[in-house]
């Protein structure tokens, strides 16, 4: 083992609350959401219990994305609650939760889509890359 300190990482809050509402929302472990963003689990536990008890207190005052965490937790909560989904129930809600990010994405794309249109339009700019173009 090394004896070198370990660098110490910070991360933004909005990307703490955009881990958290993917965790809730996906139904993902917090072990290959950890994984998948090189986040230490514990420091993503005590990420989860620091705005748990935070939003607890006055839901009025969240952000909306800390507001949106603080949906997801819930409804995670109350579907942990009601006991063992069937396989057609738990299928229902993963097409709708596909459902909604597709349009989400959609979105995006379109955005992006306008995005390069202006460029190109307002300032002559083609920033769209040429499929099979040689460097």
């Amino acid at each position: 083992m090394s004896n070198k300190a370990r660098e110490r990482k910070s991360y933004s809050q909005d990307f703490k609350l955009r881990m958290l509402k993917e965790y809730y929302e996906s139904g993902s472990t917090k072990y290959s959401l950890c994984k998948k963003y090189s986040v230490d689990y514990v420091t993503f536990s005590r990420w989860e219990s620091y705005f748990e008890s935070k939003t607890l207190s006055l839901p009025s005052d969240l952000t909306e994305l800390e507001y949106q965490v603080y949906m997801a937790r819930k409804k995670s909560e109350s579907s942990k609650a009601t006991g063992p989904q069937t396989e057609s129930e738990r299928l229902r809600e993963e097409n709708l939760r596909l459902r909604k990010a597709l349009a989400c994405s959609e979105l995006r794309n379109e955005a992006l889509h306008e995005l390069l249109k202006i460029g190109r339009e307002q300032y002559g700019i083609d920033l769209l890359k040429k499929a099979g173009a040689k460097r």
